[in-house]
């Protein structure tokens, strides 16, 4: 597969390669350090029902290094593309980097030590990342015109993003979250908001503009994606009305809700994957289809969970199907085709023709990793239903050699660019 050029247009709005792969690369660094964290912790994760310490530095590297982290640099580069208006300020981009990035770090660190010090100064650093990102988006959406379900979805997410990063920081403040409503609900409503709100928008956004792109598809019917979008919305706000009202009937309308909007999404993107031209759709789509998979399990678990069935255990596999299942796989599916893809467009524009997607892609560490990821999620969360942990570290440790192929994986196309940065690589030397 070639890109054809330049897909959409879009050469002119290609940011520089070193800022969306600086994303990429550290959050597929990120999730090493995750599944290293969550080995570490092993036995007491199948029992965590809160509190600080590695098990939530874990999941905020999952959810801040891995999940937000692919997320930023993606849509920095992919909404313009999209809505057809450049980023208008790279120094605010790189500046976007320093904050969030180091302050991840920082904010594990702290988590994991318990140090309340560094936890609060990596949370502010954070914070300032996150809302420069937002301003940054915020800026490209308001140029455009007619930006598209894409960018309705990008719209949404990101005020979902204000909201929870605020209830993040009450979070920090035991005492304070108590005083507002209570720590129980805000904990359960900044899940809700990470998982279905931001990276859950984006992720349903994103989906109808890449994977037709990806498999040579028809694009998804725009009234089709809004329907699921609104019904997504609909789900969201009733979940939050629920959760507020502590009400465990609303919250069993909203999976149901939610439901919908996914078997609407998922329908409607099977329908035009049928009619792709690519016949051989590669790793990354067994790992869409996997996420696919997840997507509702997550959303019947949330139902029991409401319902009062399935006892102790229930929480966690409803975070895990959540994060892991779902959303971690779609964005390391997304990941696997969008960082060669756009290595071949800055390739391309060196003169010649664009290289190949398969010329920049190793298939080994892809294979490795897409069967450490299967391993991985089989033992987790069968270590969380058993409440067994030494199962948890058996899918730990299988999470930590796919990791280490992922950022191999990432290593091996960013080194093109590299190397062709500094004017050692042409584009005859790829194979």
């Amino acid at each position: 597969m070639r890109p054809g050029g330049l897909a959409f247009g879009a050469g002119s709005r290609l940011l520089p390669a070193s800022l969306p792969y600086r994303f990429f690369a550290a959050a597929a660094l990120f999730q090493l350090l995750h599944y290293v964290l969550l080995a570490i912790a092993a036995d007491t994760v199948p029992g965590f029902r809160g509190g600080s310490g590695p098990v939530l530095a874990a999941i905020h590297t999952l959810t801040l290094g891995v999940l937000v982290m692919t997320a930023i640099g993606a849509s920095l580069q992919l909404l313009p593309v999209a809505t057809r208006t450049p980023v208008s300020r790279l120094d605010l981009v790189r500046l976007c980097w320093w904050l969030y990035a180091p302050g991840v770090l920082l904010l594990t660190i702290g988590l994991s030590l318990w140090s309340t010090p560094a936890t609060l100064v990596g949370a502010v650093a954070t914070t300032a990342g996150i809302v420069l990102y937002v301003i940054l988006l915020a800026g490209n959406l308001r140029r455009a015109r007619g930006f598209g379900p894409v960018g309705s979805h990008a719209a949404t997410a990101l005020l979902a993003l204000l909201v929870l990063t605020g209830l993040g920081l009450v979070l920090l403040q035991p005492d304070l979250a108590d005083r507002i409503g209570g720590r129980g609900a805000m904990v359960l409503a900044h899940v809700v908001l990470a998982g279905y709100g931001f990276m859950g928008l984006l992720a349903l956004g994103f989906s109808n503009l890449l994977l037709p792109m990806f498999a040579l598809a028809p694009a998804v019917p725009e009234v089709g994606a809004r329907a699921a979008l609104y019904l997504a919305l609909a789900a969201l706000g009733v979940t939050l009305v629920a959760i507020a009202a502590e009400a465990g009937t609303l919250k069993l309308g909203a999976a149901g809700l939610g439901l919908a909007a996914a078997g609407l999404h998922i329908g409607l993107l099977l329908r035009s994957l049928r009619a792709r031209m690519r016949r051989r759709l590669g790793f990354e789509f067994v790992l869409v289809f996997l996420a696919w998979a997840w997507l509702p399990v997550s959303l019947l678990l949330a139902g029991a969970w409401a319902g009062g069935w399935g006892g102790e255990s229930l929480p966690p596999l409803f975070v895990f199907a959540l994060l892991v299942g779902w959303l971690q796989t779609f964005l390391l599916a997304v990941l696997q085709r969008i960082v060669p893809f756009l290595a071949s467009m800055h390739l391309g524009r060196r003169g010649g023709r664009p290289p190949l997607l398969s010329e920049l892609t190793a298939t080994r560490p892809r294979a490795l990793h897409l069967g450490c990821h299967l391993v991985m999620q089989v033992a987790i969360f069968a270590g969380l239903s058993l409440e067994a942990a030494w199962l948890v570290r058996v899918g730990a440790l299988a999470g930590i050699c796919g990791a280490a192929a992922f950022v191999a994986y990432v290593a091996y196309t960013s080194g093109f660019l590299w190397r062709a940065g500094r004017g050692k690589l042409a584009l005859r030397d790829i194979k």
